[in-house]
């Protein structure tokens, strides 16, 4: 009762069950919600509450991820108007639309104009946010392979044995 429609409707519901929430949560007075609320509970017991609760749970967590990817987005995005600089730390680098909107996002922020183009650099930083990185190439930074060096830390040891041979 308590979520809001967005996160009701990510919920993974059978359609009767869906229509006896939306009724539910239409009740506005307290006598008459709460015996919505206990019509609601009643043909609740019919469902698998485990798995409602975990789909629950996964709203709630969402949405505080959401809440963290909003709040990343907004300081990429004043760090970009503010600082030249901060263009090379961005995560994934510049492309070719990026400096472009800070630019105009700078200009506007100077000339006092309405926050158009920081409203859409703030929409393009946050999709580049969401975005998953760049895959690295796959033998860059790569160690070198334990075969080999075992090949010779065996070549070492043979000439160290050979060198105690020839000693004797």
């Amino acid at each position: 009762m308590k979520l809001s429609d967005a996160q009701v409707k990510r919920l993974t519901l059978d359609d009767d069950l869906r229509a006896a929430i939306d009724r539910a949560r239409a009740v506005k007075t307290l006598v008459a919600r709460r015996r919505a609320e206990r019509t609601l509970a009643g043909d609740m017991r019919g469902y698998d509450l485990v798995e409602i609760n975990a789909q629950l749970e996964n709203v709630d967590g969402s949405s505080d991820e959401n809440v963290r990817q909003f709040h990343l987005a907004e300081e990429w995005r004043a760090k970009l108007i503010a600082d030249p600089a901060a263009l090379a730390e961005f995560p994934g680098g510049a492309d070719d639309e990026l400096p472009r909107l800070i630019d105009a996002a700078r200009r506007e922020r100077d000339t006092g104009k309405p926050p158009g183009a920081a409203r859409s650099l703030f929409r393009h930083v946050s999709d580049r946010l969401k975005e998953p990185p760049p895959a690295a190439d796959e033998h860059e930074g790569e160690a070198p392979d334990a075969a080999l060096e075992d090949v010779e830390d065996d070549e070492d040891d043979e000439d160290d044995d050979n060198s105690d041979a020839e000693r004797s």
